[in-house]
């Protein structure tokens, strides 16, 4: 339950950094940059008039609250669910927790990035100028949270034997 905590925590910061990337390695002039038209039926003709970031940032996160929302529902229904069975416990964390939350957070960040880049690269190949990135960029901090367990799991367990060494 903690990690899905950690993990509700840092998903938007992960959103916003990779909107921040995007935002500032791309040209205005990017197809990445364009506008769905449902998003130009919602807001109005106006929305063409608003600056490209500004309407890429509305669009990514028109995708990334309902789904954020959604995740922040799931982890209030596993935790009732585990306190109704389990009650209430007092948590101590072991120097592997405390090792996986330190790495955690750093590779899901990393992840994060390299998700929106690799994704943004399939999809400009597989169907060139399509409107993916507001899109992906809503999406891959999710799917970095889920990529990045493994390798912070793996990178905690020697990381708490050198804390452990140093301590002692």
């Amino acid at each position: 339950m903690r990690f899905l905590r950690q993990a509700a925590l840092l998903l938007p910061s992960a959103f916003l950094l990779v909107v921040l990337i995007f935002l500032l390695s791309h040209g205005r002039k990017d197809p990445g940059f364009g506008t769905y038209p449902f998003f130009r039926e919602w807001a109005g003709e106006g929305v063409e008039a608003a600056a490209a970031e500004t309407r890429f940032l509305e669009q990514a996160l028109l995708f990334f609250a309902p789904a954020y929302a959604f995740a922040l529902l799931f982890i209030l229904s596993v935790a009732l669910a585990e306190r109704a069975l389990f009650g209430s416990r007092g948590e101590r964390l072991s120097a592997y927790g405390r090792a996986f939350e330190t790495s955690f957070p750093i590779l899901l960040l990393i992840a994060s990035v390299l998700v929106m880049w690799f994704g943004e690269r399939i999809a400009l190949r597989q169907a060139p100028g399509t409107l993916v990135a507001p899109l992906l960029a809503a999406l891959s901090p999710f799917l970095a949270a889920a990529l990045a367990v493994i390798p912070a799991g793996l990178l905690a367990g020697p990381l708490a034997l050198l804390w452990r060494a140093r301590g002692a």
